[in-house]
């Protein structure tokens, strides 16, 4: 007894969690968190960041420079959705199928409104659907709702679809990576080789110098030789008389 009321009270909090918006939306969010974090390395990712519009996302992807900072959003449109899906007679089916697209669509234009800002962001950003469900219905209607969606800059996708897409980022980065890497030992070899260039090239210098400096010692001790020769004559023609001179 004590089991199965334990099973329908935590039914029951599931069940008022998906009937409640904010906290579907937050589930929906941790979804979208716990899988872009398993996918790519967190130096990548801003979670909740807070745009110059004073928008916040759900997560920016963060690439480097401003073109490259992709903004994500996780969005809910499961309520007409679900009565869309129960619904039985033809009308009913229309119009609620009609309003759930106008639901997508408005998060559509949201996300391309307050996501997306020339020079600050990438010029798309991403509308996450967790539900595949809703995500297959969206891509099969007629009114081709993904193909208005990328008009406006805006791809949507599913656990699975954003899955994949993360996947060929982490490669991408991966390769990006290496490809830095490799720059940069390019790069300091290439320093190197200029520093190894000018250490010869300051060695002969100063080896120039030094074979000058003992140039100009060798022309001093000539002069010095010199100097000491005659020093050493005038000493001589100290002892000799004058007389002597001049005869």
């Amino acid at each position: 007894g004590t089991m199965q009321s334990s099973i329908d009270t935590t039914f029951k909090s599931f069940q008022n969690m998906l009937d409640d918006k904010q906290e579907r939306g937050a589930f929906s969010e941790v979804e979208l968190e716990k899988l872009l974090r398993d996918r790519l390395p967190s130096n990548y990712l801003k979670f909740q960041e807070t745009l110059s519009n004073g928008k916040r996302v759900d997560c920016l992807i963060d690439f480097g420079d401003a073109n490259s900072r992709i903004g994500i959003d996780s969005k809910f449109v499961l309520d007409n959705f679900k009565v869309f899906k129960s619904s039985e007679s033809d009308e009913e089916i229309r119009k609620y199928k009609k309003l759930f697209e106008e639901d997508v669509m408005k998060n559509v234009k949201k996300i391309s409104g307050d996501y997306i800002i020339p020079g600050e962001t990438a010029p798309h950003a991403i509308m996450f659907v967790r539900s595949e469900s809703v995500y297959r219905s969206i891509q099969d209607s007629e009114n081709d709702l993904m193909g208005k969606a990328r008009e406006k800059n805006v791809l949507i996708v599913s656990p699975s679809y954003l899955w994949g897409l993360l996947n060929t980022l982490r490669v991408f980065l991966k390769d990006s990576e290496m490809n830095k890497k490799a720059q940069m030992i390019i790069k300091e070899i290439g320093l190197i080789g200029k520093d190894i260039g000018r250490l010869s090239e300051r060695t002969a210098d100063i080896e120039k110098r030094f074979n000058l400096v003992a140039e100009q010692f060798r022309n001093v001790k000539v002069s010095a030789d010199k100097i000491q020769s005659r020093a050493e004559k005038i000493q001589d023609l100290e002892g000799i008389k004058v007389e002597e001179i001049e005869k």
